[in-house]
């Protein structure tokens, strides 16, 4: 595990890994150490249609957890739509599972910008719920389609 940190660590120094700002709404199961997008080369990030974008989260986990799922949407006018990624965390290799309380992890996911989404700036809402359904990490960030 602390060799996946360091590998994190590693490419957000390289540059490969763009470091983002963001909102926490309600990580109450985790604690959020930091958050990047791959290719994000300036924030709000820019997904290009076509392109795989992969998010990475730093976090530590203050439950156990036997799964973990995953939520995106994309808040429109204020009007959340679902973002299609895959939704099971532990089957899609997307964290190591089971979750352990106080430890430190990542969590990595790739999202494709298919070219029928709209070019328009939205904020997106990103959870990893435990089994309980209560959010492990639970974020919001500007994005901008184009």
């Amino acid at each position: 595990m602390l060799a996946r940190v360091l590998v994190l660590s590693s490419f957000i120094a390289l540059g490969y890994c763009k470091t983002i700002n963001y909102k926490d709404c309600g990580s109450e199961s985790g604690t959020i150490n930091s958050i990047g997008v791959t290719p994000c080369d300036v924030e709000p990030c820019t997904l290009n249609h076509g392109t795989n974008y992969t998010v990475t989260v730093n976090f530590t986990s203050k439950v156990n957890s036997q799964t973990a799922k995953t939520s995106v949407h994309g808040i429109i006018a204020g009007v959340p739509v679902p973002f299609p990624v895959a939704d099971d965390c532990c089957a899609n290799k997307n964290l190591k599972c089971p979750v352990v309380a106080g430890s430190t992890d990542v969590y990595s996911n790739t999202i494709f910008c298919d070219p029928s989404y709209p070019k328009i700036k939205l904020v997106v809402k990103w959870e990893v719920m435990d089994a309980n359904s209560k959010d492990i990490i639970c974020f919001e960030a500007p994005l901008q389609i184009a």
